[in-house]
């Protein structure tokens, strides 16, 4: 076992060093707010384009987590100002070697789902649906607010020894994110 470990830690030396020449990104393909029912909901499709280094660490087991993070605020708010809402959806992929099979797992609800391949794991990964972001009774009539989206891989759990977690912070190949999407909202 600790033979395994040490092996998995070398590739991932290897991929943080080598890969950070490149970053890739998240995209918010399709962005749709909403009513359902008494509550301003969002759906979306994020494209998760992962680095050499997160697929090389992804296939060798290391688990990574993913972000989400919905901010509702009033639109002429000062940046120390609190959100009206925030929203945090994290998800874990993971790739199980024995069974060769991937598993995207809702941190929240722990429901996983398993699948063949990578590629259909990413797209169950970025399919957002009906999610709640604030009711609609919080937001004044005539106000305006602004929905704030943005997506983004959390180095912060990478199950990484202390060396090569402090090059994945400064690694282009680990700074996986999307740009931030923006919403007017006025009820």
């Amino acid at each position: 076992m600790k033979g395994t470990t040490g092996r998995a830690a070398l590739l991932l030396a290897t991929a943080l060093l080598g890969g950070a020449a490149w970053a890739a990104a998240f995209v918010f393909e399709r962005v749709e707010v909403g009513l359902e029912g008494s509550s301003v909901t969002i759906d979306a499709d994020v494209r998760y384009t992962l680095s050499d280094a997160a697929l090389e660490a992804l296939d060798n087991g290391v688990p990574l987590t993913f972000e989400l993070h919905v901010q509702v605020r009033e639109a002429d708010a000062w940046i120390w100002e609190s959100d009206l809402a925030e929203r945090r959806m994290r998800s874990l992929l993971r790739y199980h070697p024995l069974s060769s099979l991937y598993e995207v797992r809702d941190l929240q609800t722990d429901i996983k789902t398993s699948f063949a391949t990578r590629a259909a794991a990413l797209r169950e990964l970025g399919q957002v649906r009906s999610l709640p972001v604030i009711p609609l009774d919080e937001l004044e009539s005539g106000g305006s607010y602004t929905l704030r989206m943005e997506a983004y891989l959390d180095v912060d759990v990478l199950p990484l020894p202390l060396p090569l977690r402090s090059q994945a912070y400064i690694s282009r190949a680990w700074s996986l994110k999307s740009d931030v999407w923006e919403w007017r909202l006025q009820p």
